[in-house]
């Protein structure tokens, strides 16, 4: 008999050892994977307390997994100092609970630490408390429910972000710039400002105080002023926040134009304005020239008329004198 029993799968243990739930009740159970293989990570904080670290922000993070749903359950967890962060899936299902298994992942790997669970009404909870106090703890945290199918809800441990202007920062040659970089409402230990070298970062020299500039500012923020632009110190600049649990960047791009540039659109309007006149001008050369023939053969017209008009008066006034002449003849002969 001792024989058979030591036959049977560790599962069947595993099942029988589950606490049977009723609805409307809470209580709680643990559930821990059986053997550590090379796919189980050992998290070394089994025995660590929120008293062991009195300094620990109380944190904690819940997401909902539906077990007829096929959508992907995933939450940002942002942290930025040491904290006792309890995680909680809230597993909606039909089935009772002692026909589901649930365990924890961080990353890849199955997690070798003591998890729990509640039961309230239809939904079944699985929670597991965590210390994060440095930086191999920022990992991606997983629940993982084994039922008809199996279902997961993850958690992705991130370090504060960084936020700058997302609009280029214009300005022009020997004027200043003024970089601003914050973290909202976190405090990071220590900011670093970096310029791009091509692929690279390079780390600006703060020491060359003709140059560059840390402005005061509040804690949670820095400033950098860059000093006598040049065209060539355009491009992108890194700020870098270093927290206790990790490091975050933000990039800032900095155009640096010459003074030449805002009287480009001037020049332009100009140079139109100029050629446009001067096509009108050239417009109206060329119709008055076109129009010059026939204006001169009426003009030489005219004057042929005017010419015959006064040979003709002139040949009257000789006629007229030349009867005149004669009747005084006849006058004095007579």
């Amino acid at each position: 008999m001792r024989s058979a029993l030591g036959a049977l799968p560790l599962s069947i243990f595993l099942f029988v050892a589950v606490p049977c739930f009723s609805q409307g009740t809470t209580s709680d159970a643990d559930f821990t994977t059986a053997v550590a293989t090379e796919e189980t990570v050992e998290m070394g904080k089994e025995n660590v307390t929120s008293t062991s670290y009195p300094d620990l922000i109380p944190m904690e993070a819940t997401v909902l997994v539906i077990e007829t749903s096929d959508a992907v359950v995933e939450q940002n967890v942002t942290i930025g100092n040491p904290a006792s962060i309890e995680l909680k899936c809230n597993f909606s299902t039909t089935r009772h609970p002692q026909f589901v298994y649930v365990y924890w992942k961080k990353g890849d790997y199955r997690i070798n630490k003591t998890s729990g669970v509640r039961v309230f009404e239809d939904v079944m909870q699985a929670h597991i408390r965590l210390m994060i106090t440095d930086k191999m703890d920022m990992d991606s945290y997983s629940c993982v429910f084994e039922g008809i199918k199996e279902r997961k809800g993850t958690f992705h441990f991130k370090v504060p972000e960084v936020y700058t202007k997302e609009k280029p920062l214009v300005n022009y040659e020997r004027d200043s710039a003024v970089l601003n970089c914050n973290s909202k409402n976190y405090v990071p230990l220590e900011w670093k400002w970096y310029a791009s070298n091509g692929s690279e970062k390079v780390p600006i020299d703060l020491t060359m105080k003709n140059k560059y500039e840390i402005l005061p500012s509040k804690h949670n923020e820095t400033k950098l002023k860059i000093k006598h632009l040049q065209s060539t110190e355009g491009g992108l600049y890194w700020c870098r926040a270093i927290f206790l649990l990790g490091e975050s960047e933000g990039k800032q791009n900095l155009r640096v134009l010459s003074y030449l540039v805002p009287l480009k659109p001037f020049l332009a309007v100009t140079a139109e304005v100029v050629l446009l006149v001067t096509g009108i001008l050239l417009y109206e050369l060329y119709t008055k020239r076109r129009q010059m023939p026939s204006g001169g053969k009426d003009f030489e017209q005219a004057e042929h008329l005017k010419s015959e008009d006064h040979n003709g008066v002139q040949k009257n006034n000789q006629t007229t004198r030349h009867r005149k002449s004669e009747v005084t003849v006849n006058l004095s002969s007579n």
